[in-house]
Parts: C-alpha cells; sequence; structure tokens
C-alpha cells in the first residue's frame, strides 16, 4: 500500500467514526482488535465506540497531520 493509498484510508476510517457508521466499521478493524491489551473484536471495538459516544455525544476525531 503506497502512503496516498494508506492515508486515503484512514481518512475514510476517521469519516466512519465521526459518522457513526457502525455497519462499515468491519472494513477498518480487524476480528481480532485489540484495545490496551484486551481483545475485544469488533463487537466489542463497537461497543466500545458506540459508549464513548454515548458518555461524549459532541465526540469528534479529527486529523492533525499524515
Amino acid at each position: 500500500m503506497t502512503p496516498s493509498e494508506l492515508a486515503r484510508l484512514y481518512r475514510q476510517y476517521i469519516g466512519c467514526l465521526n459518522n457513526q457508521d457502525w455497519d462499515n466499521l468491519g472494513k477498518f478493524v480487524h476480528e481480532d482488535a485489540a484495545h490496551n491489551g484486551r481483545a475485544l473484536g469488533i463487537a466489542g471495538y463497537r461497543a466500545m465506540l458506540e459508549n464513548d459516544y454515548a458518555q461524549i455525544p459532541d465526540l469528534r476525531f479529527n486529523i492533525y497531520a499524515l
């Protein structure tokens, strides 16, 4: 993957998060996803993000440098 392809993919991932497009999360998150050493899988990762958005309704991810 070229650097520009990787940057495009990362922007798409951030867009997925900001749009809370959970049905497409699997395009960006591995089925064996882990967070802070804790295995979550896609379902657990999604639940973590849904909780984050519930706790912080105006949560938004921004890219400042690539």
